[in-house]
């Protein structure tokens, strides 16, 4: 249902774009991005936190967060306001220019099961789970306590300093080994969600189900853990697995859901004068498909939500590892949105123990700095802010040397609003849709967080996105390179995107592993060759990983070890590559089918639509495979050390791993200038030298040395105030709605739209017209013999191919590889 927008009053708090920078402005007043969170549970802890509030505020930093519980009870509102007002009132006392942002989290009340019958469900180890989501019996009371708690705070006679509200209910997740939400709400909404998906068309429903029996009366949840599996595959490829997939997208759009409810009540209730956050989008996390966060993409088509926050990986976020962010990060200020990133360091300062053990304790003040000026970077490059928390309250922060290294990130962020916003040479993309068929926990670790911290050390300027963003956005960046980790259901839109913005100028496209497995949720495979430019077929089965590479001297090849590749993902199915006129590059070492392949496109006369398309079969990546394709692709390489970098110029991070020299590639004869330390680390210089320790940070700005001085000479003042807001011009297509992909195809429109033009080379009849078997591949011993010696019969050939054409192969050949495959194509006209 569609929501009124109620536009801000020009005074209120706002998230703004300012010149493709989210800026949060404020009555004509700019605040950097840099706020302080504290949990003040009793006197003592509320104590220490107005101690770290007040050193904040003396350099220079006036954005502070506190928590708030609000039971789901009117009777307790009276308790939270009163609350609220006291750590408001406290906090002006200290800090006259103060904006406060209170954190609610909604506690349910005591006997509650008892009152939400609808809500209550238990989780898997047998404990009773909190109220679901799903239920509007409880959530619709919670909304309004929630609008009584704003109208009664904003009766505050200093109410004009409060910034907004941060809503909270366990950032919004279900963890693994919970199971599925199995409350009555949860059966209600799904059956409303599956009809909505399936646009009451049971015919469709049986069909994606593959269950003649089913009726819209009688979905329910399916039971956790024991979908049919059709074999050992990564993603959920049986055709009665996509109940499964079903509820996995449910859950996170029913949590995005109730999320917007809140925040648009929130908005009304305030009459837009409070900004409206919430931790949600952790995509590259958790690897249980049924985590509530597969819909970040509607969450930030949502006009009532201004910022989303979420922290740094609790996995490796010490001195030396890459801290990476939960979430596609660029993708919220393509959306509008700003993203905080919520570092929630522990130091050892109180001298207490906390219940956090997963959370690593920084035991130096060294090792403190390194990870804030990594994440001050981070923000500096990726257009985001910082919020420095004391989760427990127990005096993390209270030491003025950590303060005054805020006001240094403070000045660093009014420069990053003087400087125009480049576009990174590198977008990776994530489909958090695509993570809804995920079975093998593996192959999220492989397949998504490798790629991420892979390509955080290639020493490239890459950006984070979602795929649904090319396809839902007017305005992308135009990338060299384009790197796909899970494209796994590319539906029309999306496909259409690719093809229309990225097969053109040169551009790179990097496939991973396997692409377009589905196409709105329908196997898509003999399709992928649109969007890829390269045919794709599972190989047969049982067939073992492992690549033996072709051309060594190839910078690809060189890029992935030997030992590495040999050995293989150990994923299931793999697939391989039908080269056409490509260059095989790998090949798989028990089949010799093609595993890594390098095609080009050129169109005669037209340098615009030429593009190259690279294939790998083998879930493996490394820093030196990103920093040969970003070569490839003319992106420059700031780093070959592999350490972190986040860079946009004229921001450049470097996060030290391992100790020693450090010799940073500038292009064009650049400058350097050493933030931190205020002095030129280089001047005119192609390279920026300099001795490192383990696990030490280094923020640079580099360009021209005239470009610098300018920057570093800009007057603070000037960029802190905006006299007139820019308009909101929406960055968003006709196509663009907040369920932009739930409503699956019809049976006869997925006939329809399997036909392209494109096509039209490859059959001489339209899919609509044709019968498609697939005979059983032969997996017998007679079988597998012959695949082993076509596999030494092809190494044999390789060393009389030429060397100037290295991995290609005859027409002959070839063909004898596609026929090991023990599968024959039978194409039948209708009747």
């Amino acid at each position: 249902m569609a929501r009124p927008y109620i536009p801000p009053p020009e005074d209120a708090p706002q998230v703004i774009l300012r010149d493709g920078v989210p800026t949060l402005v404020r009555d004509k007043r700019v605040y950097p991005p840099v706020m302080f969170f504290g949990s003040s549970p009793d006197e003592v802890r509320a104590a220490t936190v107005f101690d770290e509030l007040r050193l904040a505020a003396d350099n220079g930093i006036h954005l502070f967060s506190h928590l708030v519980e609000l039971e789901v009870d009117r009777r307790s509102v009276d308790e939270a306001v009163a609350f609220a007002g006291y750590m408001l009132k406290k906090t002006l006392e200290i800090d006259p220019e103060a904006q406060v942002l209170f954190r609610i989290v909604f506690n349910a009340p005591k006997g509650w099961d008892s009152l939400y019958p609808a809500a209550k469900y238990v989780v898997e180890s047998g404990g009773l789970a909190e109220p679901s989501v799903c239920d509007d019996q409880f959530w619709g009371e919670a909304e309004k306590c929630l609008t009584a708690f704003i109208d009664r705070i904003r009766m505050h006679d200093i109410a004009s300093h409060i910034l907004g509200i941060h809503l909270e209910r366990g950032e919004w997740f279900f963890a693994e080994g919970w199971g599925y939400d199995t409350s009555i709400a949860a059966h209600v909404k799904f059956r409303d969600w599956v009809r909505f998906r399936y646009r009451n068309d049971i015919v469709a429903l049986r069909a994606a189900w593959f269950d003649g029996q089913v009726q819209f009366e009688n979905v329910s949840v399916p039971e956790y853990g024991h979908e049919v599996r059709a074999g050992e595959e990564f993603v959920r490829t049986g055709r009665k697995a996509r109940p499964w997939v079903d509820y996995h997208l449910f859950l996170s759009d029913t949590t995005v859901e109730r999320i917007v409810t809140l925040a648009s009540a929130a908005k009304k209730a305030s009459a837009a004068t409070f900004l409206i956050g919430v931790s949600y989008g952790y995509t590259f996390e958790w690897s249980h498909p049924a985590n509530g966060h597969l819909s970040l993409g509607k969450l930030l088509r949502t006009r009532e939500v201004d910022f989303i926050a979420g922290p740094p990986s609790y996995r490796n976020r010490e001195p030396g590892c890459s801290a990476p962010f939960p979430c596609p990060i660029d993708s919220f200020a393509l959306n509008g949105k700003l993203y905080i990133s919520e570092e929630d360091f522990k130091t050892p300062i109180s001298g207490r123990l906390e219940p956090d053990d997963f959370n690593p304790t920084m035991k130096t003040p060294q090792a403190l700095e390194s990870v804030h000026w990594r994440g001050a970077g981070a923000a500096l490059a990726h257009l985001s802010g910082v919020c420095w928390m004391d989760v427990w309250g127990n005096g993390w922060l209270s030491t003025p040397g950590i303060w005054q290294r805020g006001s240094e990130v403070v000045d660093a962020l009014i420069q990053r609003m003087a400087v125009p916003v480049v576009e990174p040479d590198v977008a990776v993309f994530i489909d958090e849709r695509s993570l809804a068929y995920l079975v093998d926990q593996k192959a999220f670790s492989l397949l998504v967080q490798s790629v991420r911290e892979a390509i955080l050390r290639s020493g490239l300027s890459v950006g984070f996105y979602l795929l649904s963003d090319l396809a839902h956005r007017e305005r992308f960046p135009e990338s060299k390179l384009y790197v796909f980790m899970n494209a796994w259901d590319v539906r029309p839109e999306v496909r259409s995107a690719i093809k229309a913005r990225l097969q053109r100028d040169n551009k790179v496209l990097f496939w991973l592993y396997a692409a377009g497995l589905f196409d709105g949720g329908r196997d898509s495979l003999e399709r992928v060759r649109e969007i890829t430019g390269i045919a794709l077929k599972p190989q047969p089965f049982g067939s073992r990983p492992g690549t033996t590479m072709l051309n060594r001297r190839h910078p690809l090849c060189e890029a992935l070890p030997e030992k590495i590749v040999s050995g293989g993902g150990q994923l299931e199915p793999s697939y391989f590559a039908i080269p056409e006129d490509g260059i095989v590059l790998g090949e798989y070492s028990q089949t010799g089918l093609p595993s890594f392949v390098m095609r080009e496109f050129a169109t005669e006369g037209n340098s615009e639509l030429s593009w190259k398309s690279v294939f790998l079969g083998e879930p493996i990546v490394t820093p030196a495979l990103f920093r040969a394709l970003g070569q490839i692709a003319g992106a420059h390489v700031w780093n070959y050390h592999e350490d972190v970098v986040h860079v946009r110029p004229p921001f450049l991070t470097v996060h030290c791993s391992g100790a020693g020299a450090r010799a940073l590639t500038l292009p064009d004869k650049w400058s350097a200038y050493e933030v931190h330390a205020k002095r030129w680390a280089a001047t005119d210089s192609t390279h920026l030298r300099f001795n490192a320790t383990d696990g030490s940070t280094h923020l640079f700005l580099a360009g021209s040395k005239h470009d610098i001085d300018l920057l570093l000479a800009i007057n603070p003042e000037e960029w802190l105030r905006i006299e007139n807001l820019p308009e909101s011009i929406p960055n968003t297509l006709q196509l663009d709605a907040v369920n932009f992909d739930v409503p699956i195809m019809k049976l006869d429109e997925w006939m329809e739209e399997s036909w392209t033009d494109e096509m039209a080379e490859d059959l001489l009849l339209k899919p609509s017209q044709l019968e498609i078997e697939v005979e059983e591949v032969q997996t017998g011993s007679e079988n597998l013999s012959r695949n082993r010696r076509s596999g030494r019969r092809r190494k044999e050939n390789r060393s009389n191919m030429d060397e100037s054409s290295p991995g290609r192969r005859e027409g002959a050949d070839r063909e004898e590889a596609f026929n090991d495959l023990g599968m024959n194509v039978v194409f039948r006209k209708r009747q």
